[in-house]
């Protein structure tokens, strides 16, 4: 239904927020609110904890939102639910003793991994991500060997592999770093 149906004009909504950069970042802070990053009662506050279930509960909420999603990976998030996810995070690292610069760079790493994965699982529309192409194997023999384990592409568990990656590098980073 239209909202001249209702008697409301849709403009008016600029009655109430400043323009459509400001309608932009109300939506991309309402449909973070569902990210959920702190850690339930009595689990662990370890970083990798932290890490793994604030990025599978952006994983979950980038599914239920795959057409306000891409907001979130293309526009700067500095709203103060953006920012106490990322403290959590923070938080944790540095409690664990990670270098200072590895804690900065780890948002960031995570972030650019959760956003550009996402972006390709949440973009081919309402049936998933596109399945993966075919390839020659006389023109690109290596894709072509390789595409049979993408066929899980877009999956929890294919997902999860690339967390372990990620998480992995930021893990060996902070050793190389101490």
């Amino acid at each position: 239904m239209h909202a001249e149906f209702y008697g409301v004009d849709p403009m008016s909504i600029y009655h109430h927020i400043k323009g459509k950069a400001a309608l932009l970042d109300v939506i991309c802070e309402a449909v973070l609110t569902e990210v959920v990053a702190p850690a339930p009662d009595g689990a662990p506050h370890d970083w990798e904890e932290v890490a793994r279930r604030t990025a599978r509960s952006y994983r979950d909420m980038a599914h239920r939102h795959p057409r306000v999603f891409p907001l979130l990976a293309t526009r700067a998030q500095t709203s103060p639910v953006a920012i106490s996810a990322l403290e959590g995070l923070v938080a944790a690292m540095r409690a664990a003793g990670l270098p200072e610069r590895v804690a900065a760079d780890a948002p960031m790493v995570l972030f650019g991994f959760l956003n550009g994965h996402l972006l390709a699982c949440t973009g081919g529309g309402p049936d998933g991500p596109a399945p993966v192409p075919g390839f020659d194997s006389g023109t690109h023999p290596g894709m072509a060997a390789l595409a049979p384990r993408w066929a899980d592409f877009g999956s929890v568990a294919e997902f999860d592999r690339m967390l372990d990656i990620v998480l992995d590098g930021i893990r060996g980073q902070a050793a190389r770093s101490s």
